[in-house]
């Protein structure tokens, strides 16, 4: 659950997204991925934008294990 306050800066950030942006999503995480609050557009943008961006973060997750393992490369005399 939200403050006051920080329910006040998200309403303010909210109206400036709106005002700038015609297609927006928002979403409020706690600290245990809990979803405090949520707002978009329309509902279908807000369908389309969550999806992307849940993509995109399992993309960066699947980049961050494949480079992990970068260091464990040997030197190999093919590539002198």
């Amino acid at each position: 659950m939200l403050s006051d306050e920080e329910q006040d800066r998200l309403d303010h950030a909210i109206a400036v997204l709106s005002e700038h942006f015609p297609n927006y999503a928002v979403a409020v995480l706690s600290v245990e991925n809990e979803l405090l609050s949520i707002d978009y557009s329309s509902w279908r943008v807000g369908r389309m934008l969550f999806r992307d961006a849940l993509e995109d973060m399992e993309y960066e997750k699947e980049m961050s294990r494949e480079m992990a393992g970068w260091d464990d490369w040997e030197d190999d005399a093919d590539y002198e």
